[in-house]
């Protein structure tokens, strides 16, 4: 294993983009299933779209800067920062980000705390910031922990947004509103008007690594807020589009079995069924996309903001995604 890591045949972590050999070795299966996938939602294309005779919001997503400063953040008329704007949780470096952030020409600018952001959880927050009664002054911005927020636009469109910073367990007691995968902290937590939905994790088997909440999953399955937008996973940077439907469901069901292995996955199981279903629903879902509905379909988008180049502790040279509503 620690040489094909040193090879660069197999990731050293979880945190990074699976290789090849991963695939293989954990199942070729899944493998095939995750790329069915991505090609079907290229086909399907972005379900979601200005409404006609209205002016469209611009949205500008950041998340996991870890105190770096983003040049040429473009304008738009919404910022949102998902969370790790610092790597050490301390007051005065979160006050940096927050100057940098309110410093910005956005009309609405929205943030939400991430596990290193360890000042905003008193359960987490640093013993020097505590004992010296720290504080961050958050300027403009509107911070989100379990929270709404209705914001008027131009034209006098509105958007209902909902932030949340909790996340699964993945450091030590320093990290903010962590829980276990036994804690189930999102069933029923996001209000139905919910429009944008903001966390920190994401959801599982979508722009995670196969790392994200299973829980948060089920939740945005019941509430399919119109755009969702996280970080935490550097490496699963990107936009996906979500169409809540049977091939979705599908692929996040076979996604969620357990990894066999390429010799147990080559022998006849329940799954090949599963695999069968889903590539039955990917044809029906292109065909009836383009050739019943013309193109239109209604859906939802998830957008991965992370800043960070993967795990190399540099910014991306890529700019901030940015989307329209």
């Amino acid at each position: 294993m620690g040489l094909l890591v040193k090879l660069g045949l197999r990731r050293p972590m979880i945190w990074e983009r699976p290789t090849v050999l991963d695939w293989l070795l954990d199942s070729p299966l899944q493998a095939l299933v995750f790329h069915i996938y991505l090609l079907v939602l290229w086909l399907r294309g972005n379900p979601v779209k200005s409404p006609r005779n209205k002016q469209p919001i611009k949205i500008v997503l950041l998340s996991d800067t870890h105190e770096s400063i983003v040049e040429n953040v473009p304008d738009g008329d919404l910022l949102i920062h998902c969370g790790d704007m610092v790597n050490d949780g301390f007051a005065a470096s979160i006050q940096k980000q927050v100057d940098w952030l309110a410093s910005l020409p956005h009309q609405h600018k929205v943030v939400i705390c991430g596990n290193h952001d360890s000042w905003f959880d008193i359960s987490a927050r640093r013993e020097e910031d505590t004992l010296g009664h720290k504080t961050v002054d958050m300027k403009d911005l509107v911070y989100l922990e379990r929270q709404s927020v209705t914001l008027e636009f131009k034209g006098g469109r509105k958007l209902v947004i909902y932030g949340a910073p909790d996340l699964p367990q993945c450091g030590g007691p320093e990290n903010a509103f962590q829980y276990t995968l036994e804690e189930n902290r999102w069933d029923g937590t996001i209000p139905l008007d919910t429009e944008i939905l903001v966390t920190h994790t994401p959801p599982q088997h979508h722009l995670d690594l196969g790392i994200g909440c299973p829980h948060l999953l089920r939740e945005i399955w019941r509430k399919k807020p119109k755009l969702h937008v996280f970080g935490h996973v550097h490496w699963g940077r990107g936009v996906q589009p979500v169409y809540w439907d049977e091939c979705q469901k599908s692929y996040e069901k076979i996604m969620s079995l357990p990894k066999r292995g390429p010799i147990l996955d080559m022998l006849p199981h329940k799954a090949w069924l599963d695999v069968w279903w889903f590539l039955w629903y990917s044809f029906i879902s292109v065909l009836w996309h383009w050739f019943m509905l013309g193109g239109a379909a209604n859906g939802s988008v998830m957008v991965n903001a992370a800043m960070q180049h993967g795990t190399s502790g540099k910014l991306t040279k890529r700019p901030p995604i940015t989307v329209e509503i």
